[in-house]
């Protein structure tokens, strides 16, 4: 009888120590999600440049070697940037300038990393990066002052969330493109659109930041 007692009490303090454990593991993991880690590479609606991990050799890095706010989870056959935005004051337009000549595809994610919308340059009008991102309300607010139509790049996209970031992917499948697809990065903004539709001027259109 008194193994079976010491068995349980043995037991309670053990499960009792992995829950006070797992409760203060739980704010490091969540800082450490990929919406924690855009937020150390950047502010919001501000394009950074997501690059894998390398070690001395110019190689890229295994994961275990991952510092905590790194994406290493990048492949290095491609070309990542991402921004974080909000729509509690309004859409947002994601857009960059010119046509690539190769793969590439966008995904927006809520906070949670929940892919919720994903596109690439075969489903893109004539290949163009040109996103309109916002709720029913603020979508359906635009269309009603500039309808989109056919002849135009940009495409609404609905979200029914407050906050999420964005990831565009670029395929380097010959070395030579890599010049060609650093200068369009650097074309790519992130910024809230105002009650008529143009870029806020509350948002720097500077461009893409390298990290």
């Amino acid at each position: 009888m008194g193994r079976i007692i010491l068995t349980l009490l043995v037991g309670l303090v053990g499960a009792g120590l992995v829950h006070i454990a797992t409760v203060f593991m739980v704010p490091r993991v969540a800082e450490n999600n990929a919406w924690g880690r855009l937020s150390a590479l950047g502010a919001p609606y501000e394009v950074v440049r997501i690059a894998p991990l390398r070690d001395t050799s110019g190689q890229p890095s295994a994961p275990r070697q991952a510092a905590r706010n790194a994406f290493s989870f990048v492949d290095p056959a491609f070309v990542v940037a991402g921004c974080r935005f909000s729509l509690e004051d309004g859409p947002v337009e994601i857009a960059a300038s010119g046509v690539l000549d190769g793969f590439w595809s966008a995904s927006i994610y809520d906070r949670k990393g929940d892919n919720l919308y994903s596109i690439n340059d075969r489903a893109a009008i004539e290949g163009v990066v040109d996103l309109v991102v916002g709720t029913r309300e603020q979508i359906e607010a635009i269309d009603a002052m500039a309808p989109f139509t056919s002849e135009e790049t940009s495409l609404p996209v609905i979200l029914d969330v407050g906050e999420g970031y964005m990831t565009l992917r670029i395929l380097i499948d010959e070395e030579s493109k890599r010049p060609a697809v650093d200068n369009f990065l650097r074309t790519v903004t992130c910024a809230p659109l105002d009650a008529v539709g143009t870029a806020s001027t509350r948002t720097s259109q500077a461009g893409i930041v390298e990290r």
